[in-house]
């Protein structure tokens, strides 16, 4: 969930949205994963990649190759099932492998589309370099609603976070082996490459939940091409209902943040479940009626927080409060379709988990959950604290580690 410059009949139909791999629900096929468009960003020489990661503290010597980045936009399903766009950055190694193991990377909160990774310089997109420099085709989408997509963002929506995703990974396979936009244009990422196998996969925050959620659905088989190799989740907010509103309600996280994680969801499932009628009903004067438009995806971090209130209490009226504690009707099966990154599957894939102990965002009972939840249940799974660190400086400790062990499994 990290906010970076630096989610009754009628519900039930909805939830029932659960965006099959390959299908869509509006009357037509729709070819997931087509390249729609793409855009050549930038090449950079494996020592210009050094100097692109050590300032943010994030390159290893394993990182050899240099690398070509593209915004790529392709066919995906939204909340409905229905065809729309997404995109996603792809970054390919300038090596002579005409095979590539992808990776994916799974951004944390942002609710700014000109903040996602395919079209901010900051700060996304050094993972991309990264992944694609220790050989791997890297892929890190942007979400439904963010970068070049239309609408808004399903901000922790379950389904649309896989479909999104995975239909990322197809776009990237697409792309690298030369389809719309080919791979063999601009940057010399080189035609008729081949995108498949075991998938590395890893997030932060939103993504690091986005990360198990990706991670179950290619252990189940959404793509024939792809299967689960390796997943390494960064301070994740595994367990919304049960960890982190409650955190954040009392005080545990962050007040600002919370106050804007806890805005975002509300409005964000608000726009599919139709959780309230007036924004009244769960904000307080002066913001209700002013809340929704601060998540359009025009709006800075800095603006939307800088119009909400620093502590939740001064947002969020008192009953809804006690619902996000404790949760009945459309919320209740809004957060059983979609609160369970952690739930109802085994990794039969090795899991990486990260996290710090100071964090004040995702705070960390998220990830000790979650870790003592897989390992009751014999997953290869371990969890490594940071620290006594911020949620940012969690991330930027943790990602050479992953890196490391990714550069080991290619």
């Amino acid at each position: 969930m990290n906010v970076v410059k630096a989610g009754v009949l009628a519900l039930l139909a909805t939830v029932a949205t659960a965006v099959p791999a390959g299908a869509a629900t509006d009357g037509g096929p729709t070819n997931r994963g087509a390249v729609v468009d793409s855009t050549f960003l930038f090449g950079l020489e494996p020592k210009q990649v050094e100097d692109f990661l050590t300032p943010v503290g994030v390159y290893v010597p394993q990182a050899r190759y240099g690398v070509d980045a593209h915004r790529v936009v392709y066919q995906t399903v939204d909340v409905r099932g229905r065809s729309t766009t997404a995109s996603t950055l792809v970054v390919l190694p300038r090596s002579g492998d005409r095979r590539l193991r992808p990776a994916v990377w799974l951004h944390g909160t942002q609710s700014d589309k000109d903040g996602a990774p395919s079209v901010s310089e900051c700060c996304d997109r050094a993972a991309g370099v990264l992944f694609a420099s220790l050989g791997y085709a890297a892929t890190a989408p942007d979400y439904l609603g963010l970068g070049a997509g239309p609408g808004t963002h399903p901000y922790f929506h379950k389904e649309t976070m896989v479909s999104a995703s995975v239909d990322a990974l197809r776009a990237t396979r697409n792309f690298a082996a030369g389809g719309a936009g080919s791979a063999g244009s601009a940057g010399g990422a080189g035609k008729s490459r081949t995108v498949g196998g075991k998938v590395s996969v890893a997030g932060f925050s939103q993504g690091a939940n986005g990360s198990f959620l990706l991670a179950r659905a290619l252990q189940r088989g959404a793509d024939r091409n792809f299967s689960l190799g390796a997943l390494a989740p960064i301070s994740g907010a595994y367990h919304l209902f049960d960890v982190e509103w409650p955190a954040a309600l009392t005080g545990d996280v962050e007040p600002a943040a919370a106050t804007y994680y806890l805005a975002y969801i509300t409005v964000a499932w608000n726009r599919i479940y139709h959780l309230y009628d007036d924004e009244s009903e769960v904000f307080l004067g002066p913001y209700a009626g002013r809340v929704a438009g601060l998540f359009d995806g025009t709006h800075s971090l800095e603006e939307t927080q800088d119009a909400l209130p620093k502590r939740p209490g001064d947002l969020i009226r008192p009953e809804w409060a006690r619902q996000l504690l404790h949760p009945t009707g459309k919320l209740a099966l809004a957060a059983r379709a979609n609160d369970d990154a952690c739930e109802r599957w085994t990794p039969a894939a090795p899991v990486r988990m990260f996290g710090a102990h100071g964090d004040p965002e995702a705070v960390y009972a998220n990830s000790e959950r979650c870790y003592r939840n897989l390992r009751g249940r014999n997953a290869d799974v371990t969890l490594t604290d940071a620290g006594d660190v911020d949620h940012i400086t969690s991330l930027v400790l943790s990602v050479p580690h992953v890196a490391t062990w990714f550069a080991e499994l290619i």
